[in-house]
């Protein structure tokens, strides 16, 4: 298994990017449970320094069993990476 330590610099931009997104649509769909059904990444521009970027999650649009969101990382020049990413939704035992 591979960590973020030995990732290139676009790998681990997308790893955080990722996360980011995951944890701002677990918040809003808690209590209840996300299964990931497909993930786009877009890279714009490269960047060296993963940590020195920011990124911002949205959640696009919600259903009774689908979210649809998306996010970017962003340096000072803009938007290094992009993703939309689907997960469907599942209740709450």
């Amino acid at each position: 298994m591979t960590t973020s330590e030995s990732l290139r610099a676009d790998e681990a931009i997308a790893v955080r990017l990722m996360q980011a997104i995951r944890a701002d649509a677990e918040a809003q769909c808690a209590p209840d449970a996300l299964d990931l059904v497909s993930v786009t990444l877009d890279l714009s521009a490269t960047a060296e320094t993963p940590e020195a970027l920011t990124y911002t999650p949205r959640v696009d649009r919600k259903t009774r069993t689908i979210l649809f969101t998306s996010g970017s990382a962003s340096g000072k020049s803009g938007a290094v990476m992009t993703a939309t990413v689907v997960y469907r939704i599942r209740p709450a035992e």
